[in-house]
C-alpha cells in the first residue's frame, strides 16, 4: 500500500476523526511532544524517556513518517541508528500541543508549576500559549519552564 493510499483510507469524513486516526493513541502525541518541546531525535531516547515498547514505538514513528509529520535519516555518527526530525506539517501541531499542555497544567492538581503561572494561565492564556510556542521554536523551552513556570529544572512536567 503506498503512502498516499494509507492517508486516504478513512473511517469518516470528519476532520477530528482524521486527526484521531493519526495521533489519537496513547503514544503518538507524546512522541511529537518530545520532538517539538525536548528535541528528542533518536529511537533509543524515545524508548527510554517514555518506556514505550520498541515495536509500538517503531509503528508510531513509521505512521508519523508516512503521514509526513516527521522525517527519518541515518545518523551520521552512529550509522546503525536513525535520527527523526519534525516537518513543517508536524510543526503545525505545536499550538495544539501547547493548548493541551495549558489545559493539563490548569486542571492537574499535581502540576509542578507556580501559582503565579497558573494565575497567568487563567488571565492571559493566549499570551502564555504564544510564549510556550515561541520558547519551543527558539529552543529555550527549558529556560522558560524554569523561569516563567517555576518548574524545578530536575523535574519533568511531562511525566
Amino acid at each position: 500500500m503506498s503512502k498516499s493510499t494509507k492517508l486516504t483510507l478513512r473511517r469518516s469524513e470528519c476532520p477530528i476523526a482524521f486527526g484521531l486516526d493519526l495521533f489519537g493513541d496513547k503514544w503518538t502525541l507524546l512522541i511529537l511532544r518530545d520532538l517539538l518541546f525536548y528535541n528528542v531525535t533518536r529511537f533509543s531516547d524515545f524508548a527510554v524517556r517514555e518506556k514505550i515498547a520498541p515495536n509500538i514505538l517503531a509503528d508510531r514513528l513509521n505512521r508519523l513518517e508516512n503521514a509526513g509529520l516527521i522525517t527519518k535519516e541515518q545518523d551520521k555518527v552512529l550509522k546503525n541508528q536513525n535520527v527523526y526530525h519534525i516537518t513543517d506539517k508536524g510543526h503545525e501541531l505545536l499550538p495544539v500541543l501547547a493548548e493541551m499542555m495549558a489545559w493539563g497544567l490548569r486542571n492537574d492538581e499535581q502540576a509542578p508549576v507556580s501559582e503565579q503561572f497558573l494565575h497567568r494561565l487563567d488571565e492571559e492564556r493566549k499570551q502564555v500559549v504564544d510564549e510556550v510556542i515561541n520558547a519551543t521554536e527558539n529552543g529555550t523551552i527549558e529556560d522558560y519552564r524554569s523561569k516563567e513556570m517555576g518548574v524545578d529544572p530536575n523535574v519533568y512536567i511531562n511525566h
